[in-house]
């Protein structure tokens, strides 16, 4: 983890000092301008555990493109700066793309795009796509996009999968469940839209464990919903929580009789890696991502795979092809904008009046779910796959399951006909 960190630490530094990545561009066009865009992420932090992986991925991605010609002859430039979680720095990055005419930034957390959401707009800087895909982002809907949908209708659609299972089985009386995370953006984001959509269709959410972001014991979170009678637990913290809390629930003899579900951070992959397959058993995850380690026949994995391994001499994880596929909605979001208004037509504005072109749209290696954006709705994805760790491997779950709509009920005449 340390060598990646300070190896992608360096390339960003490279990038920051000359302001180009020249050494990627071997087949653009002479003379063509440069299309610029930003970034914003934390690579170090308690929430940069999982995040580099991804940002390796988009960096390759841009190289890629870059080797390949660019964007119609384009060379195209990924500038961005590292936060450490401190937002201090997220503003003093800002602020500089803001003065060098930033028009696109992609952003990686949720505490970054809730404080920029606003700023974005009176700026007219716009974020296509934020790793961090807490609920205030979208409403109201504003310049800012997210990867996927938002983490509480990743919930709800956990919660319209395992009522399903509920009545599929007969059980009787209101199914159960409770939530575990930090008192954070992500880690408070799923639990009033799911309250509300647990009303709708019968569950009872029956509210949330506050934990530290970074835990050393869960145990009385635990037993607390466990006194609530609760039929599953979710988990909507990161693996420096997902880890304590399974290792605690083996040790209270509650691992498969209460079963564990979690969010797309919090992969089977990462919990197999981090307590391995005693603890992770049982674990379910949601993504709208391929895993390599499932469909590593998927030829869009393979091409992943090459990429990484041309570049990197390792294979890829659950993060990077999250990054690839991201990369490749932000390159063809570029260039259909180039297409249309030309170069000196890429501003904020004209970028994310193209978002609405892309409907059910598949990424070039077809990574996960399409890309169908509608007006007024910032997710960029609508669809879930679920996977278990079952047997000390991963396998699929479920098929693909639609992400409830959850917007707040005075946002419904935006989305309702």
């Amino acid at each position: 983890m340390r060598k990646r960190l300070m190896s992608l630490m360096i390339v960003g530094l490279a990038i920051l000092l000359f302001g180009t990545m020249a050494v990627f561009v071997s087949t653009a066009e002479a003379g063509k301008p440069t299309i610029k865009h930003y970034g914003i992420v934390d690579l170090t932090g308690p929430y940069g555990i999982l995040v580099p992986d991804v940002w390796e991925a988009k960096l390759d991605y841009y190289r890629l493109v870059n080797e390949q010609g660019g964007i119609d002859g384009h060379p195209i430039d990924l500038i961005w700066g590292e936060t450490g979680n401190m937002m201090a720095r997220t503003w003093s990055h800002y602020k500089k793309y803001k003065q060098s005419g930033a028009q696109l930034l992609w952003l990686a957390s949720s505490p970054d795009g809730e404080a920029l959401k606003n700023t974005l707009v009176k700026d007219k800087i716009f974020c296509p796509l934020n790793y961090g895909q807490s609920d205030p982002q979208l409403y109201p809907p504003a310049w800012t996009y997210i990867d996927g949908p938002s983490y509480g209708e990743g919930f709800g659609a956990f919660l319209k999968m395992a009522k399903a299972e509920w009545d599929k089985a007969g059980k009787k009386g209101t199914m159960k469940v409770g939530i575990i995370g930090p008192d954070t953006a992500y880690g408070r984001a799923a639990l009033e839209p799911g309250q509300r959509f647990g009303k709708k269709i019968g569950v009872d959410v029956v509210g949330q464990e506050f934990v530290p972001v970074v835990p050393i014991d869960i145990t009385p979170q635990i037993l607390r919903l466990k006194d609530k009678g609760v039929d599953w637990i979710w988990m909507q913290g990161l693996s420096q929580i997902a880890t304590v809390f399974m290792k605690n629930m083996a040790s209270l003899g509650l691992q498969g009789k209460i079963p564990v579900a979690g969010f797309w951070w919090v992969t089977g992959a990462e919990m197999l890696r981090r307590i391995g397959p005693k603890f992770s058993e049982g674990y379910i995850f949601n993504s709208y991502n391929y895993l390599p380690q499932v469909e590593n026949n998927h030829p869009g994995i393979k091409k992943c795979a090459q990429m990484r391994q041309k570049y990197h001499k390792k294979a890829p994880d659950e993060y990077y092809v999250r990054g690839v596929r991201a990369t490749q909605f932000v390159i063809e979001l570029t260039k259909r904008t180039l297409g249309k208004y030309g170069y000196k037509g890429l501003t904020g504005e004209n970028y994310m009046k193209t978002m609405e072109t892309f409907k059910n749209w598949k990424t070039p290696w077809d990574l996960g779910a399409p890309f169908d954006i509608t007006p007024n709705d910032r997710r960029t994805a609508k669809k879930m796959l679920f996977y278990q760790v079952k047997g000390g491997k991963l396998v699929r779950y479920s098929d693909w399951i639609d992400a409830p709509h959850l917007y707040p009920e005075d946002m419904a005449k935006l989305f309702e006909k």
